[in-house]
């Protein structure tokens, strides 16, 4: 046998670096974690410059509080809830598993579509 057939290849390295890679991948959700509440205090703050300014900053809530989905009063208001706090962490999410699979671009464009996607349906909803 040759010498570098019997030579053992360093394969914790590889390992090492892959799992620190793994774990830098999820910075978007830790970000999207920590600005829930900077956004809910703005969202205190745009209720006063009416709906428009909610629609952009919030779609997912005015979302599943619109009269067209047919959703319970009492259940519209939890959900509206919940999507206020989980909206952002959701795009981190999001982001997370698209810039694991595919790199930093395609998971900027599959956050922002999922939010502009929203703010479209509700701008047509509201225009129905």
């Amino acid at each position: 046998m040759s010498p570098t057939a019997t030579q053992r290849k360093p394969t914790t390295r590889k390992k090492k670096k892959a799992a620190a890679r793994g774990w830098i991948t999820w910075w978007p959700l830790l970000l999207g974690i920590l600005v829930t509440p900077l956004t809910v205090r703005a969202a205190g703050v745009m209720a006063l410059a009416g709906p428009d300014a909610l629609r952009m900053l919030y779609p997912w809530v005015q979302l599943v509080q619109n009269p067209m989905l047919a959703f319970p009063t009492d259940i519209a208001g939890t959900l509206s809830q919940a999507m206020m706090y989980l909206q952002f962490p959701l795009y981190g999410l999001l982001m997370a598993l698209v810039l694991r699979a595919k790199g930093m671009l395609p998971a900027i464009i599959a956050a922002a579509a999922a939010h502009f996607g929203a703010v479209a349906i509700v701008v047509a909803l509201a225009h129905l």
